[in-house]
């Protein structure tokens, strides 16, 4: 008995170890794993930039490692990462769990005051509405997308060995309250498109209907969404109602306006491409923009505000600014302000708001370089070891706005910065996010200076705290009058 056990523990590590051998023929260089975890289990779940920044300076710029189920290829160089995300066949979603089984391959001062002032403006922006002060339904989709964003990160290990939902109640938990919450903000964002629709004398083109919300407007006898709050840290569900009317309407155009003017015209003319603009389409695009909009502005901002608070001779310089070109209320231009943009940019470098850069999926067999990238490979922009790269910043831990300076003090985008990324599939945050965060700090440096109440965060704090972003440790301001 014991002969052929160790004969069959023999015969499946000899076929595996045959098997990695001839897979990894002329793949990039990598370290090997374990059967099928790969190098998961060596990685930081906490700080998992650190562990592939670490592994970078082993194998170089480019490098493979298997994760679990999906294989992935890691860019530490931004000429890589630039050359690779130009072309279409790094232009997938990467082959993520929770990416393609949620999303089925689709896209004191108190800092929360900023969040609620930022979702305002993207609001107008992307569905051309905005929720009355202090309104149930706006706090509670944002309870809903913080909590999901933090979940996200503490279920990843699901993307990697999607079985493993089905041994861990916790995951699973998490799993269901994610699927249970998409749902939920999709409704929501279904009612608003039937009001936007409605402004504009437009019916549901015949066959971009999404059948599930056949019954939207069932639940309540005057047409309004239940809105129900699902949470690991609620014993019982709660639920409200939410009467779309109550949105006040923006008169602008908004992104809404044209993907719905957009979809009319093409489903009218029977064009082949009209498959891509149904309204479930149209749900997953909203909720990416509206992440992309709101969420990296809001962490921009948060790391932003801590080391102004933390650098207060950089606050002065940034206010100085703000008071000499803008010393009144009004529109901001961001390349009028150069030393306020450079310290948004130094921010966005020291502490990436995705330290692992968004992954991308490889659609077909091809190389980068010399080496050999697989179908259905997972391809890591690794934004952190970029940014944080001593042989191209100097002493990269000091918050120095003035790298991102000219001699004449305009503005620098040196190629190694890349907070949005780049390619076919960049955030589509980059230029919005900027443009709301210049505006809002003008408008409070204009008339505050900030401080901590509180102890400065330890060095470990500082790292902050991965989910979907980079998050800031929790502080707490000053806000002194001037």
């Amino acid at each position: 008995m014991d002969f052929y056990f160790v004969w069959l523990i023999t015969f499946v590590l000899g076929f595996w170890i045959f098997r990695k051998i001839n897979q990894s023929r002329n793949l990039p260089p990598g370290p090997w794993g374990l059967p099928i975890l790969g190098y998961l289990p060596f990685i930081d779940r906490h700080q998992p930039h650190l562990t592939l920044t670490k592994l970078s300076k082993t194998y170089g710029p480019i490098y493979g490692i298997g994760m679990g189920s999906i294989y992935a290829v890691v860019l530490s160089d931004h000429k890589l990462i630039r050359d690779a995300f130009a072309k279409d066949t790094f232009s997938g979603r990467a082959p993520l769990y929770l990416t393609h089984g949620i999303m089925h391959g689709n896209g004191k001062l108190d800092p929360h005051a900023f969040t609620n002032s930022l979702g305002n403006v993207v609001n107008e922006i992307i569905f051309g509405f905005k929720y009355p002060p202090e309104d149930k339904t706006w706090h509670w989709l944002r309870q809903i997308q913080e909590e999901g964003c933090h979940e996200m990160g503490v279920a990843g290990v699901v993307n990697f060995l999607p079985f493993v939902r089905h041994f861990s109640s916790s995951i699973r938990n998490i799993f269901e309250m994610l699927v249970r919450g998409q749902a939920q903000t999709h409704r929501l964002y279904a009612s608003i498109i039937a009001r936007r629709r409605k402004m504009l004398g437009f019916e549901t083109p015949k066959g971009a209907e999404y059948p599930p919300h056949a019954d939207l407007f069932d639940d309540h006898p005057d047409g309004h969404i239940k809105c129900i709050k699902y949470s690991k840290h609620a014993s019982n569900t709660e639920e409200h109602f939410f009467d779309p009317n109550i949105l006040i309407p923006m008169e602008d155009e908004c992104i809404l306006d044209n993907f719905l003017k957009e979809q009319k015209r093409r489903f009218e003319n029977g064009e082949d491409s009209a498959r891509f603009m149904t309204d479930e389409q149209l749900h997953y695009l909203l909720a990416d923009m509206f992440g992309a909009g709101l969420d990296t502005t809001a962490v921009t901002l948060a790391w932003f505000l801590l080391y102004m608070a933390l650098h207060p001779e950089e606050q002065e310089l940034v206010r100085k600014e703000i008071l000499d070109v803008y010393p009144e209320d009004g529109d901001v231009d961001g390349s009028r302000l150069p030393y306020l943009m450079a310290a948004i940019c130094e921010t966005q470098r020291i502490r990436s708001i995705v330290p692992v850069g968004i992954p991308h999926g490889c659609v077909q067999d091809t190389y980068i370089g010399k080496y050999r990238v697989p179908k259905g490979a997972m391809v890591i922009p690794l934004q952190w070891a970029i940014h944080m790269d001593p042989t191209v910043w100097k002493n990269p831990e000091e918050y120095k706005p003035s790298r991102f300076l000219a001699a004449d003090g305009s503005l620098l985008k040196p190629q190694e910065f890349i907070p949005f990324q780049t390619g076919k599939r960049m955030c589509p945050g980059d230029e919005l996010s900027r443009m709301l965060a210049c505006s809002l700090v003008a408008r409070l440096f204009r008339r505050r200076r900030i401080r901590l109440a509180s102890d400065p965060p330890t060095a470990e704090q500082m790292q902050g705290t991965v989910g979907v972003t980079l998050a800031p440790p929790v502080v707490q301001y000053y806000c002194d009058a001037l």
